[in-house]
């Protein structure tokens, strides 16, 4: 999935960047499914593992390899990263209330 954002978060349709949204919104969709499924550890195995697969493929401190060093390749390195942080952090997640929640739509 990393790897897969790495790839798709440069797309733009008509100046508008939808690959980077995409992405975001599936690395978010598997951040919260690991912390239903699995708690707080899985959540942090999966930061932990996005975070190697894209600094260790997509970037070098000083240049870019697989992740141009523009606004999108930084949005998309630290952003994703940030995403899947916030879940670990997030207070209370579990399949009821999340359940409730987009029900309530």
């Amino acid at each position: 999935m990393a790897v897969a954002g790495t790839v798709a978060h440069q797309t733009q349709v008509s100046g508008a960047p939808v690959g980077i949204v995409l992405a975001s919104i599936v690395v978010l969709a598997f951040a919260i499914q690991a912390r239903i499924q699995t708690g707080k550890l899985g959540a942090v195995i999966f930061a932990a593992a996005l975070a190697a697969t894209i600094f260790w493929t997509g970037l070098a401190f000083h240049q870019d390899k697989m992740i141009p060093a523009n606004q999108l390749g930084l949005i998309w390195a630290y952003g994703s990263i940030g995403l899947a942080a916030a879940v670990v952090i997030w207070p209370s997640i579990s399949k009821s209330t999340f359940a409730k929640k987009l029900t309530s739509f």
